[in-house]
């Protein structure tokens, strides 16, 4: 597997992030998928070169303290605002 052919559907999954910012469930889903991809590229690119894999152990908690972390703000905006829309949060409002 090529180098570009793990990169592409991180990069594309990245730009529609930037696109679409409608709820906040749905940023939080594409964030883990980039995620996810991201760990997948590690793995590869660590068995190509032969090195050790306690770097995408490192990732790997650090994409699991993101998500509590996303999923906590999702249940405060929700029990705050009533819905988990971006626009209805007053941070996008600055």
């Amino acid at each position: 597997m090529k180098m570009e052919e793990m990169v592409l559907p991180i990069l594309l999954m990245v730009m529609i992030y930037l696109v679409s910012k409608m709820n906040m469930i749905s940023s939080l889903i594409m964030i883990e998928y980039i995620s996810i991809m991201v760990i997948i590229t590690m793995m590869i690119l660590i068995k190509t070169v032969n090195m050790e894999n306690h770097n995408v152990l490192y990732f790997i908690i650090l994409m699991i303290t993101e998500s509590v972390l996303g999923l906590s703000i999702l249940i405060s905006m929700t029990r705050t605002h009533g819905n988990d829309f971006m626009k209805s949060s007053s941070v996008l409002k600055l």
